[in-house]
């Protein structure tokens, strides 16, 4: 009888926990890794040292890879030269244009990033032949901006629709609108974007703010100061102090094809000046000609822009200080003549001026 109770208790325990999987929507880990690469990889000491001295770590977290984006992606579907397993010593590396065995929808066709890579590919952070070597070593792959980050939940009305469908469009087509609308809230409801200040400082940290490595690169001038200048501008302030609104790398050297980033003199740039009065309309309604000419990285050194640093050093300084000492002044001019009539201080619930006669 025992026995029997506890059989009962197994296999409902079972059925429950099935059923809890269900309704919380997460997938367990023997339906994401079918082929049970968890047994070994699960292990956070699973590392070596490689030829280069480097420690080469193989763990996988199970619980943040299930929840994260490739959560639903078997391990083969991206490590496509393990054939056997136990596998041999791995000697490629992981191609994201690979086409996935994942349907996705509204699509008759296997999901593949090749088109998202062709217009990396053509863009400047794309690796040239005519490269240097530390220009090569320096450039980004796509390992460098996605991280395979988790699903983090956002204000729908947050969200520009028209920029969310422009982003649709680059993997989906156009149709199928019921099925394509609610494929997109759930997506808003799943953005897993960067926010403006992780955008600037992921471009900034490694790369565009290492003023050493982009001289090595040779790089112009200004663009040696390009994120000071950055920080500088309005959009960079505004953007510091956590607006979402303000333009961050990607608005202006970026099309919502986001990879297709090109110096200024490229014909296909959002910044080259036959581009930028519709770059700067994505934000700005109002846009000329005149408009466009404004300094989007303003350099307060002289050389640069004598005009803005007469401006920004001289004339609003002057206006600051001005201010903040004329009022000081005032305030201790009203206290002298005060003391003069004979009116004083009490501080008796609450400081206040008091007459002579009120101070008795």
């Amino acid at each position: 009888m025992k026995r029997l109770y506890l059989l009962i208790a197994v296999i409902s325990f079972a059925v429950l926990g099935n059923g809890l999987t269900g309704l919380t929507g997460f997938s367990t880990a023997e339906a994401a890794d079918k082929e049970n690469c968890l047994m070994c990889h699960k292990y956070p000491s699973m590392a070596r040292i490689g030829d280069d001295g480097l420690v080469k770590n193989y763990y996988v977290d199970e619980h943040l890879f299930l929840n994260s984006l490739h959560g639903d992606v078997g391990c083969r579907e991206c490590h496509t030269y393990i054939k056997k397993f136990p596998h041999d010593p791995v000697t490629e590396q992981v191609n994201c244009a690979n086409e996935c065995h994942i349907k996705p929808p509204f699509s008759e066709k296997n999901f593949s990033h090749q088109k998202i890579i062709d217009i990396f590919n053509s863009s400047d952070h794309a690796i040239k032949p005519d490269d240097s070597p530390l220009m090569k070593q320096s450039k980004p792959d796509c390992k460098y901006c996605h991280l395979n980050p988790l699903y983090k939940r956002v204000d729908e009305n947050t969200i520009s629709f028209g920029k969310t469908l422009d982003r649709c469009l680059n993997c989906h087509q156009r149709k199928g609108v019921t099925e394509a609308y609610l494929h997109m809230t759930h997506r808003l409801r799943h953005k897993t974007s960067r926010s403006s200040r992780e955008i600037v400082a992921l471009c900034a940290e490694n790369c565009h703010g290492n003023v050493p490595l982009m001289k090595k690169l040779g790089v112009s001038g200004t663009a040696l100061d390009v994120v000071e200048t950055y920080h500088e501008s309005i959009h960079g302030k505004m953007t510091a102090l956590g607006s979402e609104k303000a333009a961050n790398c990607i608005s202006c050297h970026a099309s919502s094809l986001i990879h297709d980033i090109y110096k200024p003199d490229n014909l296909q740039s959002s910044i080259n000046e036959k581009n930028l009065q519709a770059t700067c309309k994505n934000c700005h309604k109002k846009i000329n000609k005149y408009f466009v000419k404004i300094a989007v990285h303003p350099s307060l050194k002289d050389p640069h822009n004598p005009i803005l640093f007469i401006i920004s050093n001289l004339i609003l300084r002057m206006i600051l200080y001005g201010t903040i000492f004329g009022l000081m002044g005032l305030l201790l001019l009203e206290t002298y003549r005060r003391k003069k009539d004979g009116i004083g201080m009490r501080i008796k619930a609450g400081s206040s001026w008091r007459t002579p006669e009120k101070l008795k």
